[in-house]
């Protein structure tokens, strides 16, 4: 589920930049003997479609099951989707009717995958224009979730253990997202979260259903975040000398992000179950936290780091990108393979 994958939401004015996930790199500036690693991590490749040029693991439930994005070495191929459970791979291809890209966002522990596609709506001054629209897996392979009319760049962010998918998109006002939930119980069908501020954007759903989120205005420049469950949206507060704040996931209650500057230089924050805020010691950022209250980010070096709550317990492993963060501590992401710096494969890190 999204509180353990491992997205790092890049900041920027804009939704697709708001959206865009990468993984954590070893820092180049950063010395190797910079910090003690928190744990003896064994890195493992993952098993691959046959023919891939590159992946990685993007998402995570536990138990094993994984799911990320693999890219074939022809030109004019389309990236596609695996799923990894119970040891086996399963390539579920493409996004359907999709022209170029695919974005993995989550899995559950059903091996239910959630992501999005790109398709090109036009151009222009001869470069294409392109919209995004979500996609699930089903019967081993990717298909297009509904969307409401007038709607546009629509993506998933998050899936529940129940099935019950979250995103959010464009609808009638250009300038502002709005949440939508796909309902496991009501199959084929999408509807607009009520209760929310406009501009917010889904940053995970913990296991009670609470949906953290981010509220991007960008007319006014303003960063908030959100908790809302049952309807009700709540503000968390701004971390003292911060101006803005953005959520970056949740579990078991407790909400990691980023305190924000005026001019956006980020800090790495936890808000705990009560709502009070802490900064992470020495974090530059926060991007997944598992159910035991690991949380896995980036130190003020751009180290690769992981903190027990606010506790700092050490460096992540610095062999590779790290994506998602599951419940047993076990990271997962892309890894060079012996020998190589890139290209990466899909990998998982398991302490001890």
């Amino acid at each position: 589920m999204n509180p353990k994958r491992r997205n790092v939401t890049l900041l920027a004015a804009t939704f697709l930049a708001a959206s865009a996930v990468t993984g954590i790199a070893p820092s180049a500036q950063a010395a190797p003997q910079a910090a003690a690693q928190a744990c003896a991590y064994k890195a493992t490749h993952l098993p691959v479609p046959e023919g891939i040029k590159a992946g990685a693991v993007t998402a995570t439930a536990g138990a094993g099951v994984y799911a990320g994005e693999v890219e074939f070495p022809e030109e004019d191929s389309l990236q596609h989707a695996v799923l990894w459970s119970g040891g086996k791979v399963t390539d579920l291809g493409p996004a359907a009717g999709a022209d170029f890209d695919l974005m993995v966002s989550d899995v559950n522990t059903k091996g239910t995958v959630v992501g999005q596609g790109a398709k090109i709506t036009g151009a222009t001054e001869g470069f294409p224009t392109w919209s995004w629209f979500p996609v699930v897996s089903r019967n081993g392979k990717l298909e297009k979730l509904p969307v409401l009319p007038n709607t546009h760049d629509v993506h998933t962010s998050a899936i529940t253990e129940n099935g019950d998918i979250y995103g959010h998109g464009y609808g009638a006002d250009p300038n502002y997202t709005e949440v939508y939930k796909w309902p496991a119980d009501q199959p084929g069908t999408v509807v607009k979260l009520p209760g929310l501020p406009r501009g917010s954007q889904v940053e995970g759903v913990d296991s009670d259903g609470t949906v953290a989120i981010t509220v991007v205005d960008n007319r006014k420049g303003t960063w908030l975040p959100y908790l809302w469950k049952d309807g009700v949206a709540k503000q968390l507060p701004i971390p003292a000398g911060s101006a803005h704040a953005q959520v970056t996931g949740i579990s078991n209650g407790y909400v990691i992000g980023k305190a924000l500057t005026s001019d956006f230089d980020p800090s790495a924050v936890l808000w705990n179950k009560d709502g009070k805020a802490t900064a992470l010691p020495k974090g530059q950022s926060a991007s997944a936290i598992n159910s035991q209250g690991l949380i896995l980010g980036t130190d003020t070096r751009l180290v690769a780091s992981l903190w027990q709550l606010t506790t700092g317990v050490g460096a992540a492993p610095s062999d590779g990108a790290l994506h998602a963060l599951a419940d047993d501590g076990t990271l997962a992401g892309a890894k060079a393979r012996t020998g190589s710096t890139f290209p990466r494969f899909p990998a998982v890190w398991r302490c001890g």
